[in-house]
């Protein structure tokens, strides 16, 4: 028994650590990707305020406001192309 190999460990899985990767991940095509960039910049807003108990830092809230203006393109480029559909 002790010449057998020990089996390999499997990786444990941080699902939260998962789950907020895969929603900063944005790739072309991604029909999630509005959402994602919304939910991102909202779970920032969160993270680096403390839950709200803290100032948040100038360039950050600049970095997050560009964000969301990107978010409003994307959003106002699918309203119109639902509009072209049911035209």
């Amino acid at each position: 028994m002790e010449n057998e190999p020990k089996a390999k460990a499997e990786r444990e899985i941080d699902l939260d650590k998962e789950l907020v990767s895969e929603a900063f991940e944005l790739k072309a095509g991604d029909q999630l990707q509005l959402e994602k960039k919304i939910l991102s910049v909202a779970f920032l807003l969160e993270a680096c305020s403390g839950e709200g108990c803290e100032p948040l830092d100038g360039a950050a809230a600049s970095g997050f406001a560009a964000v969301l203006r990107q978010a409003a393109e994307d959003a106002a480029r699918l309203r119109r192309q639902l509009r072209r559909q049911c035209e």
